[in-house]
């Protein structure tokens, strides 16, 4: 008798994983309609992003994010097709949410939070499907340019630079 309850708490545990929402993790399906296109480049560009890697997430109401795996790699098209990717516990398919998708440029094992060249896309809304379900397309996703943001050092090299401009011209004015 002991056993027999432990298999079904063990098994009641278990049940959360089984619901979770699904989607289709690939940025190019032209036959949906509108067709889904998310190619990403890098500036100066346009260079095809493909040494990359992108991961979805949920967008929660206090504005963190739930991410959705697995991270998918950028290929040779600067396309990512991961396959089905999952939502997190908590998120059943039907639930419509608002997601957004996160791409970044580097080796394996980096991330987001540590690459220099990142992106993330506009917020779009999507409906999840049921595991038992084919994954919805990500339709509302669009693809973007990587552009590198300057250092701190290098925008106060400029700021430097055009106070000392600014001052060497007033100086010549003066008689």
């Amino acid at each position: 008798m002991k056993k027999t309850w432990i298999t079904i708490l063990a098994f009641s545990a278990t049940l959360g994983a089984f619901g979770q929402g699904q989607v289709n993790f690939n940025t190019y399906v032209p036959t949906d309609t509108p067709p889904v296109d998310a190619r990403f480049y890098v500036w100066p560009g346009p260079v095809l992003l493909t040494d990359g890697f992108g991961q979805l997430a949920i967008v929660k109401n206090d504005g963190s994010l739930a991410p959705l795996l697995p991270i998918g790699i950028l290929g040779a098209s600067g396309y990512i097709n991961a396959g089905t990717a999952t939502a997190p516990p908590g998120y059943p398919g039907g639930t419509t949410v608002s997601m957004i998708l996160r791409v970044w440029n580097g080796g394996p094992g980096s991330t987001y939070d540590t690459a220099v060249l990142k992106m993330q896309s506009s917020p779009f809304v999507i409906t999840l499907s049921e595991p038992s379900d084919k994954p919805i397309d990500l339709i509302g996703l669009s693809g973007a340019t990587l552009t590198p943001e300057p250092t701190t050092l290098a925008l106060g090299a400029v700021g430097l630079g055009l106070l000392l401009l600014r001052r060497r011209n007033k100086c010549e004015v003066l008689p």
